[in-house]
């Protein structure tokens, strides 16, 4: 059961108790106006005394049963409230617990513990849909962080007596993190992820990732592997995406301005209404990329090297003595 339909059967549950629990008291009202009122009524004659106190006494007991049932029933909803209210507490306790856990956990220096606090963020995000934003926020930082201090250690060379570096690439742990935000369930105000300025050179394999809508303003993706990647409507401003396979990836309604995609493989891409303004296209390959019209190329930067698709006219504006520079 979902939270929203438990807290729903909860709130039901209440009203039905507060319903009997009105009933009881109005059944009381009535009997306590009936004793002073029935008993001579049905019992006119002096003779009859005995016959009035008895009916009296009956309704003085049914009165003071339907307090009690008035009672029991308030004190009953009042007991389930604090009840709620701890288990409520409890649970907080518990995702403040795994939380603070897995953020530590992300900080270690062995791969399998990193993994093990991305996935626990990505339980406290299921099932905490109001902490969801926050996993967002701290696995969009792990990534930006470990992927450029990757790319930054793997750019200088070992010298003698180096020890022997981490394996780069494949990232398990940038891989896992980014898949786990591309999956966690889309939620309104709370966005994709947020990967600007990320650093992910190399081959590192982000094939068939769903980041719909995602941020990823001027991060460095080139020579990662993006084939069939889901990236439709995603911010790719000023992105880095250098010899990046990119066959089969959805690019629609992306913003790709400025973009860097020189030698990338675009072949089969889909760029139905994306922003290709001044994206850099020298060398690289959009054979039948799906969706591409002439007023996107001619907004775009290309050479003599550019692979365009058959239907489309090289813009006399491109350059046509070779390769511009990256």
């Amino acid at each position: 059961m979902t939270a929203d339909s438990g807290g729903s059967g909860r709130r039901g549950g209440r009203r039905g108790l507060w319903i009997v629990a009105g009933i009881a008291a109005l059944g009381a009202v009535c009997a306590v106006v009936g004793i002073w009122h029935l008993p001579a009524r049905m019992y006119p004659a002096a003779d009859q005394s005995e016959a009035r106190a008895a009916l009296q006494g009956g309704l003085l007991t049914a009165a003071a049963a339907l307090i009690a049932v008035t009672g029991g029933l308030v004190a009953l909803d009042e007991t389930r409230q604090a009840n709620a209210e701890v288990r409520r507490a409890n649970e907080n306790t518990h995702v403040r617990e795994l939380y603070t856990r897995a953020v530590d956990q992300l900080g270690s220096e062995i791969v399998t513990i990193r993994l093990g606090g991305i996935y626990a963020l990505e339980r406290i995000a299921v099932d905490s849909p109001a902490d969801q934003r926050t996993v967002v926020e701290v696995l969009s930082a792990f990534v930006r962080v470990r992927g450029t201090a990757l790319a930054r250690t793997s750019s200088v060379p070992a010298t003698a007596g180096d020890e022997p570096l981490e394996p780069t690439y494949p990232a398990a742990d940038i891989r896992a993190a980014i898949q786990v935000l591309a999956r966690l369930p889309a939620r309104r105000g709370v966005p994709r992820c947020d990967l600007t300025g990320t650093e992910l050179t190399g081959p590192a394999s982000l094939a068939h990732l769903s980041l719909t809508g995602a941020n990823l303003t001027g991060a460095w993706l080139s020579g990662a592997d993006l084939t069939g990647a889901v990236l439709s409507g995603a911010d790719l401003t000023d992105v880095r995406l250098r010899g990046a396979d990119l066959t089969g990836a959805w690019l629609d309604e992306a913003n790709l301005t400025n973009a860097r995609l020189s030698r990338a493989n675009l072949t089969n891409a889909w760029l139905d209404e994306a922003n290709l303004t001044d994206a850099r296209l020298s060398r690289a390959n959009l054979t039948n990329a799906v969706g591409l019209s002439q007023e996107q190329v001619d907004v775009a930067r290309g050479d003599r090297e550019t692979q365009l698709p058959t239907w489309l006219v090289r813009p006399a504006s491109w350059s046509p003595e070779g390769p511009l520079p990256d």
